[in-house]
């Protein structure tokens, strides 16, 4: 790959140059086809390089009257163009590119259906830089244009290659503190609305980093999702997060662990012997796991992840759909789906007390939730009234600052023990709103969860 990109900067070197000397403005616009690695391995590496013929020839053909115009590299093509007063505005140039690559391909006569790509498009206006530079440059854009949403494209600006420089540091960091173990846990305690009592945590990945102190994983994940380490990062995280919750289940404490699994995550093959493997090791009773997917990932491809989600619940754990109603979802994947419980995005609730129209809604989604069996759980509780308006929708357990930041192991172990007075009730795992009051019981169901994984 690296070879490829060399070869490209110095094929391109001679154009650019040449535009320099006669004083022509030259845009190099860099366009990457979307997720061009599925069509390949899907199609065979045969039909994959007759698309990528077919592009190359429809990218020159869109800006060949526009001045000195170059495309070259495999899945990738980099598109100068060196203008004149006439030359069209660097926006209305992307869309040609991207137009052009998203018209149908037939390779082959008598195909059933031809074939349809898109293109990702990152710009960069020459500033007198190196070729290599202006490459970056174009590169970094085309980053953010894929990070926006394929099928788009994005301007470099300046500000952009601070972040892309930042990102790097930070990439780098996350490498050493991967060998040295500054990654942990916290918790953010959830509870159950009707009782107040803690009955779940949501386990939250952190980074204790020498200098900027701890780093929320917002910051850090999609660095772990680019590299491929998140799955054995994710790994770590429910080997982490089941031994605590088997220590607050000898303890006698009822309460379910929550663990995200990122879209990446969830595609390794390697995450159904892990959980297995896990489930065994801690003695966990499984329906004490709550295994949550994203909103966002379960729409990509519904029908392959509810087969994937069905094996994780066959070892019975649960399932919460993550960020409900952050737009990605249909109310239909609900029932095509293995689900437990579903989870309301935080600005589902953020409007609670603030406009009728929300509270409509989330009585609206729990009563939907009811009829299909579904627990419900809302993320992002911040005040009173917010938590009234839940309570008055019928939803059975809440997330959020309102009760507590999250916390460590043993901090979560003192707000469990502050509700002891209260009524013994406590949420089951399954988050369906079910009461269980017996503690007793748990060690029985720990065995039999054992010889069902054991069977499995």
């Amino acid at each position: 790959m690296a070879d490829q990109a060399d070869f490209s900067v110095v094929v391109l070197a001679g154009p650019l140059e040449a535009a320099r000397r006669r004083g022509a403005t030259s845009t190099l616009f860099l366009v990457d086809i979307d997720n061009f690695h599925v069509l390949n391995n899907g199609l065979g590496r045969a039909l994959g390089d007759g698309v990528l013929r077919v592009v190359a020839q429809r990218l020159e053909q869109s800006v060949q009257n526009l001045g000195d115009c170059l495309v070259c590299g495999g899945d990738r093509f980099m598109v100068l163009v060196s203008g004149t007063t006439a030359t069209p505005p660097i926006d209305a140039i992307a869309d040609r590119l991207i137009d052009a690559v998203r018209m149908p391909i037939r390779l082959e006569e008598g195909e059933a259906a031809p074939l349809v790509v898109s293109a990702s498009v990152g710009s960069v206006l020459d500033d007198g830089a190196g070729v290599d530079e202006l490459v970056r440059c174009a590169d970094i854009a085309l980053h953010q244009a894929k990070t926006k949403g394929l099928n788009g494209h994005v301007r470099f600006q300046p500000a952009m290659r601070d972040a892309a420089e930042a990102a790097a540091h930070l990439e780098r960091d996350l490498r050493e503190a991967l060998d040295t173990e500054l990654l942990f846990l916290s918790y953010l305690p959830g509870v159950d609305i009707a009782s107040g009592r803690v009955t779940r945590a949501e386990a939250l990945l952190r980074w204790r980093h020498p200098e900027r102190g701890v780093i929320p994983a917002s910051e850090f994940v999609p660095l772990l999702e680019q590299s491929g380490t998140i799955v054995e990062v994710g790994s770590w995280v429910l080997q982490e997060a089941c031994m605590q919750a088997a220590a607050w289940q000898r303890r006698g404490m009822s309460i379910a662990i929550h663990v995200n699994l990122s879209a990446r995550q969830l595609g390794a093959e390697v995450l159904l012997g892990d959980l297995r493997d896990t489930l065994r090791t801690s003695r966990l009773n499984p329906a004490r796991l709550v295994l949550e997917v994203a909103e966002a990932t379960i729409a990509r491809d519904t029908a392959a992840i509810a087969e994937r989600l069905a094996e994780f619940k066959a070892l019975g754990v649960h399932i919460a759909m993550d960020s409900f109603g952050a737009a990605y979802a249909t109310l239909n994947q609900l029932k095509l789906l293995p689900l437990d419980i579903v989870e309301f995005d935080r600005s589902l609730i953020a409007d609670l007390g603030k406009q009728d129209s929300a509270a409509s809604l989330i009585r609206l989604l729990v009563q939907i939730a009811d009829r299909l069996g579904l627990g419900t759980l809302a993320a992002g509780v911040e005040d009173e009234c917010q938590l009234e308006e839940l309570r008055d929708a019928g939803c059975a357990g809440a997330l959020g600052y309102l009760y507590s930041q999250p916390v460590d192991s043993d901090a979560l172990d003192r707000l469990f023990r502050d509700f002891e007075a209260q009524t013994p009730t406590a949420w089951s795992a399954a988050g369906g709103g079910s009461l269980v009051d017996e503690d007793e019981a748990v060690e029985d169901e720990v065995v039999d969860a054992d010889q069902a994984v054991e069977t499995r």
